[in-house]
């Protein structure tokens, strides 16, 4: 997860590559470390203008798992 805030309109933006740790129970972290991720990634949402993902799932997570608008959800893939 990267957090920035674009120069030209001032949005902030947060960048997510991976929410498995959410969905797949046998995804080889600690509970502490899966419920720390969580919360860092709600508080990230909370205060996000945009968020910036790499593929569909991703976006369908984020809609399903936090509730997040769909308008300010943007694919991009990766180079």
């Amino acid at each position: 997860m990267r957090i920035y805030r674009d120069i030209r309109t001032g949005m902030r933006i947060v960048e997510i590559d991976d929410l498995t740790f959410l969905g797949d129970r046998d995804y080889p972290i600690s509970w502490l470390r899966r419920h720390l991720r969580h919360f860092r990634v709600k508080l990230a949402l909370r205060k996000a203008d945009r968020v910036i993902v790499p593929d569909y799932d991703v976006a369908v997570d984020l809609v399903r798992y936090y509730f997040f608008p769909k308008d300010k959800i943007e694919i991009r893939k990766k180079r």
